[in-house]
């Protein structure tokens, strides 16, 4: 992953006295930005049991003014996995931006950082008290805005998303807050069989940003 960042993002490396790989950037371990650890005092600092020998301090990247014409909505997502791989998928897929309110769980955390695979420091995402005021903004851009829900009326991809979009996703367990939904252009889901009830949240964002690819080829 430290090989994915952009060498201005990193402000320290520490790695430890067994590490043999090499320095991301042609870094050397001289550089006044290595630091030489030993394997006790790396353990203590890692928060994985089997840490590769090397480990940095990053400069969380400055927010950015959200621009194009595909956007992700995210209220109150919990799992730190979930919001990681959201991440990484958004960037495969071509997001413009992602909108998050702060009461999703902090994508700085380890576990939030690692599921994203570099991917936090490449999309754009911007962090707001209020999502209201997003949608509103995005309405005056024109952008229709699409809410993900178990009573939507139409499947996903009758849906045409050749035109600029934004997609609402929430909470694991709650799903969208009514409010929220209440300012959607468009309430969609997606069809299951058998007895399941809802998929991942992850999941399903990974299957709403693939269809917005696929029409757009």
């Amino acid at each position: 992953m430290l090989r994915d960042l952009p060498l201005s993002s990193l402000v320290q490396i520490f790695i430890s006295e067994s590490y043999e790989g090499n320095l991301p950037h042609g870094l050397v371990k001289e550089d006044e930005r290595v630091f030489l650890l030993s394997k006790k005092a790396m353990e203590s600092i890692s928060t994985t049991e089997s840490q590769q020998g090397i480990l940095a301090k990053i400069a969380i990247p400055k927010r950015e003014e959200p621009e194009g014409d595909f956007y992700l909505i995210l209220e109150d997502i919990q799992d730190p996995g979930n919001l990681g791989t959201i991440f990484r998928t958004a960037e495969a897929a071509g997001i413009s931006h992602i909108f998050m309110n702060k009461t999703c769980t902090d994508i700085f955390s380890p576990k939030a950082v690692r599921s994203t695979m570099g991917s936090l420091f490449r999309v754009s995402f911007s962090i707001h008290e209020d999502l209201e005021s997003i949608c509103k903004m995005l309405k005056k851009r024109a952008v229709r805005i699409y809410a993900m829900h178990l009573s939507g009326e139409n499947v996903f991809y009758q849906e045409d998303f050749r035109c600029p979009s934004a997609f609402m996703l929430g909470n694991e367990g709650n799903g969208l807050s009514e409010s929220l939904t209440k300012l959607s252009d468009q309430l969609i889901r997606i069809p299951m069989q058998g007895q399941i009830e809802s998929l991942n949240v992850a999941t399903t964002a990974s299957i709403l940003m693939y269809e917005v690819y696929r029409q757009r080829q």
